[in-house]
């Protein structure tokens, strides 16, 4: 049975701010697969585009977050 990672700290973040992956992927133009690993596990690292696509995001929500609050980078 495979290990069950916990949400990670985005995944967290954007569910209170009331984004879904559907939402995320569509504004960010990433693969469904990505946006569910970037909300659902704790340990994923992404690519640094990726990582630059989800904080455009974020700048918008709150122009002080940087991509260190939610990826171990």
């Amino acid at each position: 049975m495979p290990k069950l990672t916990k949400k990670s700290k985005l995944g967290k973040y954007l569910m209170e701010k009331g984004y879904t992956q559907t939402e995320v992927a569509k504004i960010t133009k990433l693969n469904k697969l990505t946006v569910g690993k970037i909300f659902n596990d704790s340990n994923y690292i992404p690519s640094g585009s990726t990582i630059k696509k989800v904080m455009n995001i974020l700048k918008k929500l709150d122009s002080k977050l940087k991509a260190e609050d939610f990826f171990n980078i």
